[in-house]
């Protein structure tokens, strides 16, 4: 095996989730940049927890730690009995689809782009960009976390091998 692209915990966010996420945005590739953030956001709370990274039936519980220890206050009220992880991450990571009361869109759209975490029509609207950004924040603070000994020194030294 080739190990000379292996990457650490750190690298990898900033690798694959951050920086790749930023190229399909780049590239109005808003769907598909909403289906990975929302599952790199379970990732970000797999760092969260004592369990290993690949530890089974964590989805649920990893997406809403890194919602409510990792993302603005604003996400955790939309998160409440895991309701943003039902309508959101499980639905686009099953289906590729949302739910009925989600809206996805982004900055371009006349009617919707600056209406980020507000419900028109009890439906949730989500702005592909400013997910981004708050995702990329959230990134930044589990990289500080670590950097600065409150996450397991365990998770971090996780290797991630890549051949591209």
């Amino acid at each position: 095996m080739n190990t000379e692209n292996n990457l650490s915990a750190k690298e990898f966010i900033q690798k694959a989730l951050i920086k790749e996420i930023a190229k399909l945005i780049n590239h109005e590739s808003y769907h598909f940049a909403f289906v990975i953030m929302v599952q790199g956001l379970e990732t970000l709370g797999g760092f969260l927890d004592n369990k290993p990274l690949k530890a089974k039936d964590q989805s649920k519980l990893r997406f809403s730690h890194a919602i409510n220890r990792l993302m603005p206050q604003e996400y955790a009220k939309f998160n409440n009995n895991h309701v943003l992880y039902n309508m959101l991450r499980a639905s686009l990571a099953h289906t590729l689809t949302t739910s009925r009361l989600v809206f996805l869109t982004t900055k371009n759209h006349a009617g919707y782009g600056e209406k980020h975490l507000q419900k028109i029509d009890d439906k949730l609207i989500l702005v592909c960009e400013d997910f981004y950004d708050d995702f990329t924040k959230a990134c930044k603070r589990l990289v500080e976390a670590m950097d600065k000994g409150i996450i397991s020194a365990k998770k971090i030294n996780s290797e991630f091998y890549y051949t591209f």
